[in-house]
């Protein structure tokens, strides 16, 4: 399982108390960012980890701007956060963070957080075929299409059959997949662009119906 993780926090005693908490319960804290220009002047190079994100930070890049690039890019992260304002909520809700942890915040809640986000982080997609096991990395794939009790994965230039419900899919996967339409579930990063009632992956169309299309305010 993935133990690396990242803090951004602008309350220097909150961060190190995050990282003795994550240190020891076996997590690497590869960096520690007190504002957000800086998270996102070093974001391409922060890979294979888990982000713990204050909402509030006091720079002109807050915690939901951070969440909206992460989200662009698989990247799970649990927002941390002191703040009940119904406004800010409303814009943290959109970007499908894995957890919250709420200060003054126990140990407790914390590891449980980061060890949900490090099983979406490591998911794989094991296609049965024939006496053959393919394991996919979610990342290639553009999206997937429910068929009754069989989920139809659709990557660049191959498709497979998975036996699962749709919804169950969805809550294995991490944030950057979200659901466009009853039946489609889409990779947020493969998304070129949208127009009226239909999301485009590059030439390839699907539909987004009204239900889902505040997942999408953002792009």
């Amino acid at each position: 399982m993935n133990k690396r993780a990242v803090i951004v926090e602008d309350e220097f005693f909150v961060a190190n108390h995050l990282k003795k908490i994550l240190e020891k319960n076996g997590y690497d804290v590869v960096s520690i960012f007190h504002e957000g220009e800086s998270v996102l002047a070093n974001i391409n190079s922060l890979k294979d980890v888990i982000f713990l994100l204050d909402i509030q930070l006091s720079t002109n890049i807050d915690g939901v701007n951070i969440a909206l690039e992460l989200k662009k890019r698989s990247i799970p992260f649990i927002f941390i956060t002191a703040n009940t304002e119904s406004d800010t909520f409303d814009k943290a809700i959109v970007t499908n963070p894995t957890a919250y942890v709420s200060k003054p915040f126990k140990e407790i809640d914390v590891v449980a957080a980061v060890l949900l986000a490090s099983q979406k982080l490591d998911v794989k997609i094991a296609i049965e075929s024939g006496k053959e096991k393919i394991m996919i990395d979610p990342n290639d794939v553009l999206y997937f299409k429910s068929d009754n009790v069989y989920v139809e994965v659709y990557l660049k230039n191959k498709t497979y059959i998975l036996r699962k419900q749709l919804k169950v899919l969805e809550s294995e996967l991490s944030q950057n997949f979200q659901r466009c339409h009853k039946s489609y579930l889409v990779n947020f990063s493969k998304i070129s662009r949208i127009k009226g009632n239909s999301i485009y992956l590059d030439d390839i169309e699907i539909p987004l119906s009204r239900t889902y299309r505040r997942n999408f305010l953002n792009l």
